[in-house]
């Protein structure tokens, strides 16, 4: 009997912890996730050096945690590159001899750190370290290759990948979407400047039927120094799409006015892509990027071209084998890409 009293009260409270636990796990839904991206390549050009190596081309881990049915929370590292050297000018225009220490080129830096608010059915409030909504939030899921190559304002650096700010959300049903944003603009690298200018957004979606979408975003953010070589910057950006079971295409127009900030620094472009699930767990892709720079002294295009077919051993892990040309020279080179989601 003694015994049967001590398991009895044991269990009460192992019960009650059990009865809570579950409740709470009704009201809160919380999940870590990651991404692994990696390849191979191997260039044709014996004069580009290394002509072979093996790639890490992005890691990421983040975290999911909703603390009730209208807020919830998210925080994202990404492990990448997040150093870039280019040429250092002067006011004129004329090349600077600089040296520097670039660092690592596989750092981990917060990528999103986003805070949630659902206000209503229609509305919804986001603080924090956010994505931009400018390609990242739709073109890059939409794309669906990110592991083979980021999409075309992303490799051609069109805008920040996030930054800093609030955004609200204004939806109506599953067909329209607009999103107005408040951002530092300086990116997720980097404080806000002693200028205190900020980018202001705004960014529509409109899905007429099932599987097309059209977007069009543009930002502004005035010049963050009152000399003659900065100026006001401007971006405008259109996509449509159309995604079906099997099959997706896509493509995109995006001009840069006064790229960071600087008078006469344009870039423009287009993108156009698709994926065609054409048999079981096989798909061929492709791509293709025209890229327009200008600058005071100079104007230049160039193409970029991604084709590929795609494995899928199992869901989340995919393969691919993708031939890649840069009209720069840089290229041509075949590349194996692995990318695994958890």
């Amino acid at each position: 009997m003694k015994t049967i009293l001590i398991l009895i009260s044991f269990l009460i409270p192992v019960v009650s912890f059990s009865q809570s636990s579950q409740d709470v796990t009704k009201e809160k839904t919380s999940y870590p996730f990651a991404r692994i991206f990696m390849g191979f390549r191997y260039g044709f050009k014996d004069t580009y050096k290394p002509q072979a190596a093996f790639e890490f081309n992005q890691g990421i881990i983040g975290y999911f945690h909703q603390i009730a049915p209208n807020v919830s929370g998210k925080i994202m590292f990404d492990v990448t590159r997040t150093t870039n050297f280019d040429n250092v000018k002067d006011t004129a225009y004329q090349s600077l001899v600089t040296t520097y220490f670039e660092g690592s080129k596989y750092t981990a830096y917060l990528k999103m750190a986003e805070i949630k608010w659902d206000i209503n059915d229609h509305l919804s409030l986001r603080a924090g370290q956010l994505l931009n909504t400018q390609y990242l939030t739709f073109q890059d899921p939409f794309w669906g290759y990110r592991y083979v190559d980021v999409t075309f304002q992303e490799r051609f650096r069109l805008g920040m990948p996030a930054d800093f700010g609030v955004q609200l959300d204004v939806k109506a049903g599953e067909k329209f979407l607009n999103q107005f944003s408040v951002v530092n603009g300086e990116g997720p690298f980097r404080y806000q400047d002693i200028n205190g200018k900020f980018i202001f957004s705004n960014n529509i979606q409109y899905s007429p039927v099932k599987g097309l979408t059209l977007k069009l975003y543009g930002d502004y953010g005035p010049a963050i120094d009152t000399g003659a070589a900065y100026g006001d910057k401007w971006v405008v950006s259109f996509f449509a799409g159309y995604k079906a079971d099997r099959f997706r295409f896509g493509g995109e127009y995006d001009y840069v006015n006064n790229q960071k900030w600087e008078n006469g620094y344009d870039q423009s472009g287009f993108s156009v892509f698709g994926g065609w699930n054409f048999y079981g767990k096989f798909d061929l892709l492709a791509r293709w990027d025209h890229l327009e720079v200008k600058t005071p002294n100079e104007k230049k295009d160039m193409n970029y071209y991604i084709i590929g077919v795609q494995y899928e051993p199992v869901t989340m892990f995919t393969t691919a084998v993708n031939f890649r040309y840069l009209s720069e020279g840089e290229l041509p080179f075949v590349f194996a890409s692995f990318g695994l989601k958890f």
